[in-house]
C-alpha cells in the first residue's frame, strides 16, 4: 500500500506529531510513502492519502487541500485523524473525506519520525523535538477537545527512546518541547523530569496546570533549562488562569517558581469569551496585579485567548451570552497593541493600557472597536 501523507499548510511550530508517527508505522510495515506540506504534487500514485486536523477554524484551508489531492487522485479516499473529525465528522464527509475518529491505535505507540523528508514550503524551522509525555487529563474542561478525544489521563513510563531516537535523527535540535495536556498530574513525573535533565537540553512545557502545582515540582522544574519559542526569545513556564477561582491557584503557583527560582517567566493564559463576562475578565487581570504585589517580585504575563468553540468553522465569530462583538473585538485590539501579552510588573503599568478601573476598561474596549489604528498616545 502506498501512502501519502498530507501535513495541513497552517500555523505551527513543528511538524505534527501524529503525522511523524504514521511514517515510522509505514516503514515499519514497508509501506512506500511521501510526507509532503500543502498543497504539493507528489512523485507517488497512493492508494491512501492521510491527513491530521487540528482546528475548526481552519475549515477553508482543509476544504482546499481536499480539493486539490481529489483533483489529482480522484479515486483515492483521503481520512482525516486529529481533534477535528472527531467533533464534527459529518462536516469531513460532505467533502467527501473519511473522519478517523479518537486516537488512532494502530500508530499511536510509534516513535515519530523526526527527520522524515517533507515536501513543500515549511513554515517552521525543524530545530526542535516535539513529543508528549502522556495523554488524556484528570480534568473534564468543557471548553477543550482533550477529554473528547483522548479520554482519561494515560501517562508514559519514559520517554527516554524517543528522546534518543529525536537526538539521532536532529542532531541539531535545539530545544525539546513538551505537548502534554497536564504534567503537574503525570504518575511518572519524577522520572520524565530525570530523563528530560539527562538529555541536557532546554525544555518548553506547555502543560502545567495551577492547581496541582506543588512545591515539589517547582523543584524538580527548577533542575531544567528553559527554552523560548524562537531564538532568544523568553522562556515561559505555562499556567491558565481561565477562571476567578483559580487565583488561590495562581498565586500559590507564581510563590513557588520565584522560591525555587526556575528559570522562566511565569505565563497564565487568560480565556475569555467563554462562560465569563468583560468584568470577570478585567477582574483576572486586576487580581493577577494584586498578586504579583503581594509576591513583590516577578512578572506576570497573561496571555489572552478568545473562545473558539471546537466545532467553530471560522474564527472569532462566536459571541458568548455575557460578552457584545463589540467588546470582545475592543479588548482584542487592547492586547494586540501591546504585542498580545498583558504584563503584570511593580510599575503596575498595565493599567495605562487598559484603564484604572472596570467602567473605564469597557470604555477602552469599546473605543478599540471603533479604531482599527490606535497608537499608545491615543489610549
Amino acid at each position: 500500500m502506498k501512502v501519502l501523507i498530507v501535513e495541513q499548510p497552517v500555523k505551527s511550530i513543528a511538524p505534527n506529531i501524529a503525522l511523524m508517527k504514521l511514517s515510522t508505522y509505514c516503514e515499519t510495515k514497508g509501506y512506500p510513502y511521501k510526507y509532503v506540506h500543502g498543497m504539493v504534487k507528489p512523485n507517488l500514485n497512493p492508494d491512501v492519502i492521510y491527513t491530521s486536523c487540528i482546528f475548526s477554524y481552519y475549515s477553508e484551508t482543509y476544504k482546499k487541500v481536499f480539493k486539490y489531492y481529489k483533483r489529482l487522485f480522484p479515486n483515492v479516499p483521503i481520512l482525516a485523524g486529529g481533534p477535528v473529525p472527531t467533533i464534527i465528522p459529518d462536516w469531513f464527509k460532505l467533502q467527501g473525506v473519511t473522519p478517523y475518529l479518537g486516537l488512532a491505535t494502530n500508530f499511536e505507540q510509534c516513535i515519530p519520525k523526526f527527520n522524515v523528508n517533507i515536501e513543500g514550503n515549511l513554515p517552521y524551522i525543524r530545530n526542535k523535538i516535539v513529543l508528549y509525555s502522556s495523554k488524556g487529563c484528570v480534568n473534564s474542561c468543557k471548553f477543550c477537545v482533550v477529554p473528547k478525544l483522548e479520554g482519561s489521563m494515560k501517562s508514559y513510563k519514559s520517554i527516554y527512546k524517543t528522546l534518543e531516537t529525536a537526538k539521532e535523527e536532529l542532531p541539531e535540535a535545539e530545544s525539546i518541547v513538551l505537548y502534554d495536556n497536564n504534567f503537574t498530574e503525570h504518575e511518572y513525573f519524577d522520572t520524565i523530569i530525570d530523563e528530560l535533565k539527562d538529555f541536557n537540553m532546554p525544555i518548553d512545557i506547555f502543560g502545567l496546570h495551577c492547581e496541582s502545582f506543588t512545591a515539589h515540582h517547582a523543584k524538580r522544574l527548577a533542575e531544567l533549562k528553559w527554552a523560548g519559542q524562537g531564538n532568544n526569545s523568553t522562556p515561559y513556564v505555562r499556567f491558565a488562569f481561565d477562571r476567578l477561582k483559580y487565583a488561590t491557584h495562581v498565586e500559590a503557583a507564581f510563590r513557588l517558581v520565584k522560591q525555587y527560582k526556575v528559570p522562566a517567566q511565569f505565563f497564565c493564559y487568560l480565556l475569555y469569551g467563554f462562560n465569563d463576562s468583560p468584568k470577570d475578565c478585567w477582574k483576572r487581570i486586576e487580581l493577577a496585579q494584586e498578586i504579583r504585589d503581594r509576591v513583590g517580585t516577578g512578572i506576570i504575563y497573561l496571555f489572552p485567548q478568545r473562545y473558539q468553540p471546537l466545532d467553530s468553522l471560522k474564527r472569532n465569530t462566536y459571541v458568548a451570552k455575557n460578552w457584545t462583538p463589540e467588546l470582545l473585538l475592543g479588548f482584542s485590539r487592547l492586547y494586540t497593541q501591546i504585542r498580545n501579552f498583558i504584563s503584570i510588573t511593580e510599575s503596575r503599568s498595565v493599567y495605562d493600557w487598559i484603564g484604572h478601573s472596570y467602567s473605564e476598561f469597557l470604555e477602552r474596549c469599546t473605543y478599540m472597536a471603533s479604531h482599527t489604528s490606535i497608537s499608545k498616545t491615543n489610549l
